[in-house]
């Protein structure tokens, strides 16, 4: 409860100041950073996995970048061509995903995707030659919003993981403490007598 409550006073002022601050950090939209923190699951145990989360989301937006990149260059400026484009690249991606389980994992791949194809959409939908001038700017918005999320959660994982190993072994604790009688090895495996 205690790490949940922490957890929750943590991210929601980290949300609210990127919100507030977004012009400073030159996001021209702050919302993928809640995607980031969706990924809260992937980032690991005290936030180890942080890294593998990020390139998954930052490969699943590039992914998105392409899904505009090519009807906008090479084939007729239509729905069914991103639709199609789009089809192809998230087939791709759940293929990848799957076969690399957990080393590039599956949900990063489609947040990132799906983060680019919400921040671009509407601009593409005004006119598609804003690929050519806002296309890049959009993917390092996104990577920035992102990478922003997924480093939030795996510091935050980090230090409430802590909170609760501490209360669990604060709350097990005999008043006077004994030498332990196994070996540090045994111990981080968990065999110390439990």
């Amino acid at each position: 409860m205690r790490r949940a409550l922490l957890a929750g006073a943590l991210l929601g002022a980290i949300v609210g100041l990127v919100f507030v601050h977004h012009d400073v950090l030159r996001l021209s939209v702050a919302w993928p950073i809640i995607l980031g923190i969706a990924l809260w699951e992937t980032v690991g145990a005290r936030g180890s996995r942080g890294v593998v989360a990020g390139a998954a989301a930052v490969l699943g937006a590039a992914a998105g970048w392409l899904a505009f990149a090519i009807p906008s260059e090479f084939m007729p400026v239509t729905d069914l061509s991103v639709g199609i484009v789009s089809g192809v690249l998230v087939g791709v991606l759940v293929v990848v995903g799957l076969l690399a389980g957990d080393r590039l994992p599956l949900a990063g791949l489609l947040i990132g995707f799906g983060a680019f194809f919400g921040v671009f959409e509407p601009l593409w939908r005004v006119s598609p030659a804003n690929f050519r001038t806002h296309g890049l700017e959009n993917l390092t918005v996104v990577w920035l919003g992102l990478l922003i999320g997924i480093l939030s959660a795996a510091v935050v994982r980090a230090l409430t993981e802590g909170v609760r190993i501490r209360a669990r072994s604060t709350a097990a604790e005999p008043a006077a403490e004994a030498p332990p009688t196994s070996s540090f090895h045994e111990m981080l495996e968990g065999g110390a007598g439990e």
